[in-house]
This record gives C-alpha cells, structure tokens and sequence, in this order.
C-alpha cells in the first residue's frame, strides 16, 4: 500500500496441563534454541524481564515473554499479504515450538482476547505516521472509526452470565474492556481505544499510531480489510482531513455496539444526534475514494471491499458467514445452540474457544476454512515463506541477514548468562518480602555507556544492531538496507575474533 507501514502484536493465550506461564516459556525457548528460528537478545527490556527473555526472528519479528504471555510482533510490512502472511507465521512458527517442547496435548496456544473469566490479552496495531500521535485532528478523527469499524472486525465473544442464565454474544471481545478512549500509557494508563505513546522505534520523522482497541482475528480476510482501512484511514487524517464528527461518549457508543448483533448500530454525537453506524465508516470511506481511488492494488481492494461489505451488513450481516470473523463465530454458535435452555449450555464455551486454537488439527476454525476460502487470505507457501523470509521492502530485510550473520557466527554461544544475570540482578522488598529484579537495557547506547560489552555482547532492537560496540543503525522503516546489513554481516566473525584475542 502506497505510503503506507504497518506491524502487529499477539498476546497468545495458553490452555491445557501444564501452567500457561510455564509453557510459554518452553516454547519462547524451543523458538531460540540452538537458533532454530531466530536469535535470542541476551539482555531484559523492559521492567520485570529477565535476561533472553525473547530475541528477532529470522522473519524480522520479534517472540518475546510478555506478563507470562507469549507475544509475536511481526516484522514491518508494506502490503496487506505480507502482514496477514506474518501474522499466520507466527502461528506456524509457536505450533513448530510446542511440538519441539513436546507439549503436544498439554498446552493449546489461543489468538483471541479474552479467557472467558474477566481477563484480556492484547493485540496491538502500528501504523507509521508522519504526524505526532498526540495531533488532535488525529486523535479526533481517527475515534469514531475506531468506534465503528467493530461491526467488520470484531472477532465474536460468548458472554457467559451463570448457570440458568442465557449466554450473550457480543461483537468485540476487546471492548467489554476498554475504560478510557485516549491514554498516554499502556498498562496503568486505563484501557483505552487509542494509546498516545510516542514510541517510533525509528528517526523522528517518523511517528507511531498504536491502536489497542481490536480484536484480534483468525479471518485473514478480516485482517486485511481492518489494517487496510484503518491505515487509509491515518492517511486521510494525516492530510487535514477531519470527518466533521465528534461522539458524546466514545467509550459507551464502544460497548454498545459490540452488545447488538442484529445491525441497526448508531454512535451519539456532541450535538445529541445518533448516527448509524454504517453512515460513519461510509463518511470515511467516501473521501477515501475521493482521494485514493486507483492508487495501487491494495487500496483498490480496500475500497471494493470496504463498500461490499458495509452494504451486507446494512442488508444482512449473515451474508458475511465465512469473511467475518464475529458473523462465521455467531452462526456456527446459533447452529449449535437453537433456541431456548441450549444458550445456557457450557459446551458453548468450547465451541468459542476452539474457534480461536491456532494449531490447525484441532481448530474449528481451520475446519470452518476449508468450507469457506475466504477464511484464509494468504496461501501455503507464502505463509512458508514468511515463516523464514522477512518482508523484501522494509528494514526488516537488513536485520534478517545480520541476524543470520549473528547466529552463523555463534554469537548467542558466546553470551556469558551467569556473569550477565549477576550484573544486573537486585533484591527488592515490596514490604513483604525479598524478590530478583533485573536491570533491563533501553538500547545499546545503555551497554556502551557502562562498557559492559563483555557481558552483553550484542543488542538487538528494532532501528539499530551492535555487537561489541559497533552498530549498525536503520532508522528508516521504509528502507532495506541490504548493502549496509551485508557489509555489517561479513564482518561480525572479525568482531568476535578480535574479542575472543582480547
């Protein structure tokens, strides 16, 4: 898509025998073992890690531990394949894992957002924007889209109420969460619709849009339809244009929507009006076409089917069984179901639940696709691919052949762990008692500043790599830096050579 990069991140949750914070770690380390998909990055990141709590993947994404969770943030792409394709990857990648770990039968990872018991997992959108995040005509213009676009991406949640009473079924399973609409922070800012964190992981010029209010999808075709409007989207906005709309209570409106699946959605404006819903996403999409119509492929698909599917979901939503994720989810559960006591059924639960497990011979889901072709976007071999292959035209190009240089070079054999956790380790008390925290590293610019490359012998990050104090930098998403990254990897075994002299 001209113009236009985004990346995902998915919080997998974990069913089964063995404790899900357990199991993710043994698969986070059947992924970097001996390298098998990537290279592990030796030091903490942020607060509350420990030392090879995660590494980059091959691929170009990112496997790390996060809060016990296992997350995937994908390589930075430029096409809608390419980010449905590494999303899928993702998947492939965990499933390899678990049968590494030999985990078959005691940890099932899930792609959804909740556990059905009051607790969310993320997943989060980027979008690379040329504008500050904390823009008003940004902020502003992007709420009521955001609001709105559940009625197309939303995953489908059973909202089980007690034993005698009937489950619900709402739209989003994100949205019974949210409390805010606009928060600076991600974990103790409230859940908000837009997160205002301005973290570009790349030079200033270019900002970062960090979406958290969706749903993540099994359907690719869902996944492609909702990055690619949401990024046309940004691209409107960023170009002054404003849809002219504020909503009185974007959080209620939110939550409202997700509740009703028979269509007939409205949004209350500031000026105690209510909209449809479909006439909002319509009021984006018309400028959309007005401004992007013929631009290239993916737009074109955007637009065709950003329009289709408004109109089904104006005449019947039902229509939508196999494209969407919440329609395929709600039939299936009303098939089961009927009418009556069956909706008090436990049982329901399962059927939701297996909707989302991600290894494919128990997933209802993947049974459902083989029906419906639309389910699944990418074929085979392009999720094959992007299993090993980074996307050809981001950085993230560059850093797969340095990090292929790393793992040839034995760099992860050369990480001294005991020396490292003894550096950064602490005892904290929190009026309890006595607990092991670690010092985590922003960046490299941390190692060199307290020369502690004997420890850590290299970093790795999303805009730079340094081994032993020389760096390679990228801060341009949009550029590959092949000649750069080559030149970077034919001389790592030289670094390590001249430090194992030293």
């Amino acid at each position: 898509m001209e113009d236009a990069l985004f990346g995902t991140e998915i919080e997998y949750g974990c069913v089964g025998s063995v404790q899900p914070v357990r199991a993710a770690l043994l698969v986070k380390d059947a992924i970097f073992r001996g390298c098998r998909h990537g290279l592990i990055d030796p030091p903490p990141r942020e607060w509350g890690e420990v030392p090879g709590n995660g590494g980059f993947l091959f691929n170009g994404g990112r496997m790390y531990l996060d809060l016990g969770h296992l997350e995937h943030a994908t390589a930075e792409c430029r096409t809608l394949t390419d980010i449905v394709a590494h999303e899928r990857a993702g998947e492939t990648i965990v499933n390899q894992a678990v049968r590494d770990a030999e985990l078959e039968s005691q940890a099932y990872f899930v792609k959804n957002n909740t556990d059905y018991f009051g607790h969310t997992f993320g997943y989060h959108e980027n979008y690379c924007i040329r504008q500050s995040p904390y823009d008003s005509g940004l902020v502003d213009g992007m709420l009521p889209f955001l609001v709105t676009r559940q009625i197309y991406t939303g995953a489908g949640c059973l909202l089980p109420r007690g034993d005698d009473t009937p489950a619900a079924f709402a739209l989003s399973q994100r949205a019974q969460f949210v409390t805010i609409d606009v928060s600076h922070r991600v974990r103790f800012g409230g859940r908000p619709i837009i997160n205002l964190r301005d973290e570009p992981l790349a030079d200033r010029q270019y900002r970062r849009l960090h979406v958290i209010v969706g749903d993540v999808n099994r359907s690719e075709y869902t996944t492609a339809l909702k990055i690619g409007t949401t990024a046309l989207v940004a691209q409107l906005l960023e170009q002054g244009w404003s849809p002219q709309l504020v909503l009185a209570d974007p959080v209620r409106d939110l939550r409202r929507i997700a509740a009703t699946t028979g269509g007939r959605w409205t949004v209350g404006t500031e000026t105690d009006e209510y909209i449809p819903a479909i006439e909002v996403q319509r009021r984006y999409l018309r400028e959309a076409e007005r401004r992007f119509s013929g631009r290239d492929a993916d737009t074109e698909w955007t637009l065709e089917n950003w329009e289709w599917v408004l109109e089904q979901l104006e005449s019947d939503p039902a229509r939508l069984d196999g494209y969407l994720d919440w329609v395929t989810k709600h039939e299936q559960i009303k098939r089961y179901a009927g009418t009556g006591t069956a909706w008090t059924d436990p049982d329901l639960i399962k059927l939701d639940l297996s909707y989302h497990q991600i290894d494919p011979s128990i997933s209802l889901f993947d049974v459902l696709a083989k029906r419906h072709r639309n389910l699944y976007w990418a074929d085979s071999d392009t999720v094959f691919t992007a299993a090993t292959q980074p996307p050809p035209d981001t950085r993230a190009h560059g850093r797969s052949q340095v990090l292929r240089a790393l793992a040839a070079a034995g760099a992860d054999t050369a990480i001294p762990w005991q020396d490292l956790r003894s550096n950064l380790e602490n005892l904290m008390w929190d009026r309890r008692y006595f607990f092991l925290a670690y010092d985590y590293v922003d960046d490299w610019q941390d190692v060199a500043a307290n020369g502690s490359w004997d420890v850590i012998p290299y970093v790795l990050d999303w805009k730079a790599i340094a081994v032993h104090g020389r760096v390679l930098e990228m801060p341009n998403p949009f550029a590959t830096y092949d000649d750069e990254a080559q030149r970077f990897g034919e001389s790592i075994p030289d670094i390590f050579e001249e430090e194992q002299a030293n």
